[in-house]
């Protein structure tokens, strides 16, 4: 359980954690910390990106993260900043190095995440980042910064 009595650095470790297990495909560390009905937002458009849009349930978040994984692999994912006000909200800033299962092709990505908590658990999370550039990535002659 998180608690408002860790460190910033033990609240570093712990989302570098979760975030490089999630990187990896181990998306149940991650989802420990939800609650049942949480709602998770990807911000962009399903018809870009079949993972984006609004999830509501662990089930539905499990669903999306594996979705993305069937388009994607994360070649790289650090966790640059993380800002608490526990227990109220954290937002976590990030880059990440993405690279299309489909076409090889590659990108380089940051983005911000917000999650609202209520006992310690999730229950919003919002992710932003840019959803146009990895859906570019369908194209194969795209590569940025390889």
């Amino acid at each position: 359980m998180i608690s408002d009595q860790l460190t910033r650095e033990e609240y570093m470790a712990i989302a570098r954690e979760i975030y490089g297990r999630r990187a990896k495909g181990d998306n149940e560390p991650g989802l420990y910390f939800f609650h049942e009905n949480a709602t998770y937002r990807l911000l962009g458009s399903r018809a870009l990106i079949p993972a984006a849009g609004v999830r509501v349930g662990k089930e539905e978040i499990r669903e999306a993260w594996n979705a993305f994984d069937v388009d994607f692999e994360m070649l790289a994912f650090e966790v640059d900043d993380l800002v608490v006000d526990m227990p109220r909200c954290s937002y976590m800033s990030w880059h990440m190095r993405l690279r299309n299962r489909g076409t090889g092709a590659e990108v380089a990505l940051e983005g911000v995440d917000r999650l609202i908590w209520v006992d310690y658990k999730i229950v919003e999370w919002t992710r932003y980042f840019d959803t146009a550039l990895v859906a570019a990535l369908k194209d194969s002659d795209y590569s940025q910064g390889k």
